[in-house]
């Protein structure tokens, strides 16, 4: 039995043209990748087309002593079999791609051992469910079921990603490597889009030996540098991470601690920039944050659309009576996706929210029936309700057509942890559960600057009393600071998936997500939070209410 691995690789890339041919350590992306796997003489071949575009990789190539074959652009799989000409039906091929240089001969001579171990006829490492990185990706099988595929495959997805009938036909056999780090799962080194290859052309920068240095020592590399996702919490269909970067701080000038005004255009794509590279999944936004849909599109179309997915809320329907005909109501609801379609560049939402619990009943069932066509035609995976009250909480949560809720929780809040609440949460796991006012506004990391409302009927030294507590609380937990108990404390509860936080700056999102990645609290140590802090007054606890005292 022999091996050969066959690299696919063309330049017309829809997302980053000309990739195979970007360098990496002084050497183009096709060659770097080549010579990784052939570096233990096992024999690489790289299948590119026959178009003109494509002579650049050829001729690449042929310059590195690089074996290459050529063919059809829309027909890989037939690629794959012109690459392969003169195997035995028992030789083993394995499949790799261009845009992924970080695996090496150790990964395919481990990926060929397991498979024989295994007795399987398709194995895999990489893809969904996979513990390695996001870029850490080889297919294997015998040569003999390639040849199956050509004769049957006909459906142009089969050739086109050239291994869906092998999978049918001999299971999909997903194969991790030993003895990895839980994280690395969660880490992404593929070149799909221009700030994809500067994080590689980094983890490669200044390496003696681009060739030799192992896949394990490239991914150890790049878990140091925190760019990978943050594991998520609560499965859920749309694969929300626990950190929703909030983005009303890119539309408007919002928080009474703002004296910058917004973000540019640059500052506002680094700092989404920088959430997807420490592991935000998704995006918080809505329609009545200004111009903050239409600057988060922009960033997406300069590549961050393959890391980033968006959470919008619809307009709030003010405007529209409670009594009001379906008609109006459906338009209104029409009216506001389009906009935010076109102000995301996107087909699609991952989750649409409504802005206020009562519009979910306007005009009827029109809105409800609305959301249900919009999952039913792709163009929105989840739909939802942004809550302001318990009661809310737990009549929409009845309601099977939400899939979807944002509420105000933090520590000084016991609103939200009352067995009625609790079994509410508990009776709907499917439902997606993102807490905002982690912070309460700010006032509970703000220390002594941090201006609490006047209450009518509190104490005016209250706030005095809650600083000491929560710094009594930081001391006795060994938290790092106000805002990490503030977080543990809400993601000690398991019914959290997701905390939404803004940042004005990179660096406020680097430091947000390294608390989150701390444990969360105990649920002992939540019992002593409620117990320290006490039940305080609703109009304190409740933003809404703070400008009616």
């Amino acid at each position: 039995m022999s091996i050969r691995v066959v690299i696919q690789s063309r330049l017309s890339s829809s997302r980053l043209p000309g990739k195979a041919l970007l360098t990496i350590a002084g050497q183009p992306m096709v060659v770097l990748a080549a010579r990784r796997v052939a570096r233990s003489g096992i024999p690489v071949v790289v299948a590119t087309s026959s178009e003109p575009e494509d002579d650049a990789i050829a001729q690449v190539a042929a310059d590195y002593g690089v074996t290459a074959v050529r063919g059809s652009l829309e027909d890989p799989l037939a690629r794959f079999m012109v690459a392969t000409e003169g195997m035995a039906d028992d030789d083993i091929v394995v499949r790799l791609t261009a845009d992924n240089v970080v695996p090496d001969a150790d990964l395919v001579t481990e990926l060929v051992e397991l498979m024989q171990a295994a007795g399987a006829g398709y194995v895999r490492v990489g893809g969904p469910g996979a513990a390695v990185p996001y870029g850490v990706a080889a297919e294997a099988f015998p040569a003999r079921l390639l040849r199956e595929a050509d004769r049957e495959a006909v459906d142009r997805a089969d050739r086109e990603h050239v291994t869906p009938y092998i999978r049918r036909v001999a299971g999909d056999k997903l194969i991790n490597p030993a003895d990895l780090p839980e994280n690395w799962g969660s880490l992404r080194c593929t070149v799909d889009a221009l700030d994809d290859y500067d994080r590689v052309w980094r983890l490669f920068e200044a390496d003696p030996d681009p060739v030799g240095v192992s896949w394990r020592e490239l991914c150890s590399r790049l878990d140091t540098t925190g760019l990978g996702r943050l594991r998520v919490r609560r499965k859920n269909v749309i694969e929300q991470g626990p950190y929703l970067l909030g983005t009303v701080q890119l539309g408007l000038e919002y928080g009474a601690a703002n004296t910058k005004g917004l973000p540019s255009d640059t500052e506002a794509y680094q700092i989404l920039n920088t959430a997807a590279d420490v592991g935000v999944t998704h995006l918080d936004t809505a329609r009545a944050y200004g111009d903050s849909e239409k600057r988060i599109g922009t960033s997406l179309a300069r590549g961050l659309g393959e890391r980033l997915g968006v959470v919008t809320k619809l307009r709030p329907l003010d405007d529209v009576p409670a009594d009001a005909p379906a008609g109006w109501a459906r338009a209104a609801l029409d009216a506001s996706v389009a906009e935010s379609l076109r102000n995301l560049r996107a087909g699609k939402i991952d989750a649409l929210l409504l802005h206020r619990t009562r519009d979910l009943y306007k005009g009827g069932t029109a809105i409800r029936d609305g959301l249900r066509e919009l999952r039913e035609n792709g163009i929105v995976t989840l739909t939802g309700v942004s809550v302001m009250t318990p009661v809310e909480l737990i009549k929409v949560l009845s309601d099977p057509e939400v899939g979807y809720v944002q509420l105000p929780f933090n520590l000084v809040d016991t609103r939200w942890v009352t067995p009625e609440v609790t079994a509410a949460l508990v009776a709907r796991p499917d439902v997606v559960i993102t807490v905002r006012s982690v912070f309460l506004q700010g006032l509970l990391v703000g220390g002594d600057s941090a201006r609490w409302p006047v209450i009518e009927g509190v104490d005016a030294d209250y706030s005095v009393q809650i600083r000491k507590t929560v710094d009594d609380l930081v001391a006795d937990f060994g938290r790092a600071n106000a805002a990490d108990l503030c977080l543990a404390y809400v993601l000690g509860h398991e019914w959290v998936t997701s905390v939404v936080l803004g940042a004005d700056t990179p660096e406020q999102v680097r430091e947000q997500a390294e608390l989150i990645r701390h444990k969360p609290v105990t649920r002992e140590q939540m019992r002593e939070v409620r117990a320290r802090l006490g039940h305080l007054p609703e109009a304190l606890v409740d933003p809404a209410q703070w400008k009616q005292s």
